[in-house]
């Protein structure tokens, strides 16, 4: 059995580094793999880089995810070198995952069927005034550093918290960091489940009762615990409610202009190896998101519009936590289709 199992070995690692060389060239800088190292090396340094652990038997299931997932890469690859895609991609944390396990477990956002709280701006806010034609709300300090929401599926806290920091700054001229684990510790409701998905609108909800922690006072620790927010060290917010804003790029634009950064949610479901460029995804489905997140500001980048994006999965993943996704086609991957933000009083 001994020998049987070391030949698999060994062919497993020849197939992985014919795919490796194949992908090498285009990938940014700490992404690219060394051509001298060893398939099963690099899989050591990928389980080392993201702190992964397994069982004997669960690495090696994973290692053959791995393979797979190089083999795509190396398709993307070569849709960048051949200009169909504006993209690069790269080894992540979730490349021991099934793109099935990636969205089972990290894109589970939930949409309620009800819209009763939905709110959009008057039709007079709806205008065509100029805005810039580069904007980004971290050059003006009102954007908290990237975080990470782990193993929970907590997407839907990080979009709501990103865009009440911003309006908190823009209100109260500090930027605080303030607690995603509050939100889903205690914004418990039908919808509201903590790691097992949520609602940035009913996060807000329940910030129209309540304040919040700061993330020094409520540390994030990705899973679900009892309740234990206090009043005495929570940052008084009062906040009236959300707005929602009409469905279309352009109202997109002018809110992220003129209001701050915006909660939204897409389609996220091909972002699995995302390693920067203006992302595009022909495969999103109308109407469909799964991940929620925060624009933060819009750009153009070699002829090519884009959103700016905060995401929620730390600094090592895409453009140091952020990606950039095509703008003004045809609301790529639902990105305006559900957006809003905190109104502070």
């Amino acid at each position: 059995m001994n020998s049987a199992y070391h030949l698999l070995v060994l062919l497993f690692v020849s197939t992985v580094n014919s795919v490796i060389t194949q992908f090498h060239e285009h990938l940014p800088h700490d992404q690219r793999i060394d051509f001298g190292q060893e398939a099963a090396q690099y899989w050591i340094k990928f389980k080392k880089d993201y702190l992964k652990q397994y069982s004997p038997e669960e690495s090696l299931h994973r290692f053959d995810i791995f393979k797979n997932n190089l083999i795509r890469i190396n398709d993307f690859r070569q849709k960048f070198e051949n200009g169909l895609i504006d993209f690069q991609v790269g080894i992540t944390e979730f490349s021991d995952m099934t793109k099935e396990e990636f969205i089972n477990k990290h894109l589970t956002i939930k949409l309620p069927q009800s819209n009763r709280f939905k709110r959009d701006l008057p039709a007079s806010n709806r205008t065509t005034r100029q805005v810039p034609e580069f904007f980004d709300w971290r050059s003006h300090g009102a954007v908290t550093a990237v975080k990470h929401q782990g193993a929970c599926a907590s997407c839907w806290a990080f979009s709501a918290v990103g865009a009440l920091e911003t309006q908190y700054f823009l209100k109260h001229g500090k930027l605080l960091s303030f607690s995603e684990q509050n939100l889903v510790d205690c914004s418990v409701d039908t919808v509201n489940n903590g790691c097992n998905g949520g609602w940035m609108a009913n996060a807000f909800q329940y910030l129209k009762n309540h304040d919040i922690s700061s993330l020094i006072d409520y540390p994030y620790i990705g899973i679900q615990q009892g309740c234990h927010y206090q009043t005495i060290n929570s940052v008084k917010i009062s906040l009236t409610g959300f707005q929602t804003i009409p469905a279309d790029e352009l109202s997109l634009l002018h809110s992220v202009a003129t209001i701050g950064t915006i909660s939204a949610a897409i389609d996220a479901s091909n972002l699995q190896f995302y390693a920067g460029g203006v992302f595009r995804d022909d495969e999103c489905l109308p109407g469909r998101v799964n991940h929620g997140v925060v624009v933060v500001g819009y750009g153009i980048e070699n002829g090519r519009e884009y959103w700016l994006i905060k995401n929620s999965w730390g600094t090592s993943w895409g453009e140091n936590g952020y990606f950039k996704l095509i703008r003004n086609r045809a609301n790529q991957c639902n990105i305006a289709s559900y957006m809003m933000y905190p109104i502070l009083n």
